[in-house]
């Protein structure tokens, strides 16, 4: 999509103009450097002790089950050991 390189604001804002569900990302410090609170997009944070496909395969079974529960504009934790959580957009946590 010739996106890379692109920081991680602008980066968010093209992709919640794009036809796309949820942004899974690795980032453990995305949600308290950007404003969510401007964008549709559903975030899904992966706050996992690695980030090897092996490692995943697991939480992505079960975390594809809960897409379309995530609402827009929210930021969703998934651990090692599955447990989902909402990350507060208000109070960083």
């Amino acid at each position: 999509m010739g996106w890379r390189g692109v920081k991680d604001k602008e980066f968010l804002a093209l992709a919640d103009r794009h036809p796309f569900d949820v942004f899974v990302t690795p980032d453990k410090n995305l949600p308290y450097q950007q404003n969510f609170r401007v964008i549709t997009l559903r975030v899904l944070v992966l706050d996992t002790l690695s980030t090897r496909p092996d490692y995943l395969v697991p939480l992505i079974i079960q975390f594809s089950g809960l897409l379309e529960s995530l609402v827009p504009s929210s930021v969703t934790l998934i651990n090692d050991e599955g447990e989902v959580q909402p990350f507060n957009l208000g109070s960083g946590k």
